[in-house]
């Protein structure tokens, strides 16, 4: 409240940027989903009215903070996890030279872990009850977007699999062929290799 009387009534002092990232911060360390929820609101206001300010990349951090504090499992909604998302990649493309760099990449890492492992459970779901076309989508956008996740040597082999119910076993080849390059002390290997000489590749 003391910080808003700053900003009302002095709206040309040199404390002003200062002052609304404050009023930002206090909703955020607050805490609780209607503190975080205003700490965004305040963190991207600030982003709009003082876009050049040093601050603005802790702005943009602490945004996407407010959502990753926010974010459910793996298995709840996933909503405050694909804000966070959203929030980071900004950040990496607005300031790719801040010294925050490792730690939004760092925390981006954890937030895609959790949006990868949802559609995985959700993929293997499809995949068992043998609806081929809704495993295949999902294990696609894992193998696309998540190329970091720490089961992304099973998703590509569920979707190779896939592929092959679906009669499209040379588009599995490639993905198949991924577990090798990118999971090379993956289990999965040697099932690879067995398939690879079953479709004499």
């Amino acid at each position: 409240l003391t910080l808003q009387t700053l900003i009302n009534t002095y709206p040309d002092s040199e404390f002003l940027a200062r002052a609304k990232l404050a009023i930002a911060d206090s909703y955020y360390n607050e805490g609780g989903i209607s503190g975080l929820t205003q700490a965004e609101v305040e963190y991207k206001d600030f982003i709009t009215f003082f876009p050049t300010a040093p601050e603005a990349p802790e702005a943009q951090y602490k945004a996407g903070l407010a959502h990753y504090r926010l974010m459910g499992k793996a298995d709840r909604d996933r909503t405050e996890a694909k804000l966070a998302e959203a929030e980071f990649k900004e950040f990496l493309l607005k300031y790719p030279d801040s010294p925050l760099m490792p730690r939004v990449k760092g925390r981006l890492r954890q937030v895609q872990e959790v949006l990868a492992h949802g559609d995985y459970r959700i993929a293997r779901f499809y995949f068992h009850k043998g609806a081929n076309r809704a495993a295949r989508s999902r294990f696609q956008e894992i193998a696309d977007r998540y190329p970091a996740f720490s089961g992304g040597d099973s998703a590509l082999w569920y979707l190779g699999q896939t592929l092959e119910r679906l009669k499209q076993p040379q588009e599995a080849v490639p993905y198949y062929a991924r577990i090798i390059t990118e999971h090379p002390l993956s289990p999965l290997v040697e099932q690879v290799t067995e398939r690879f000489t079953a479709m004499n590749v």
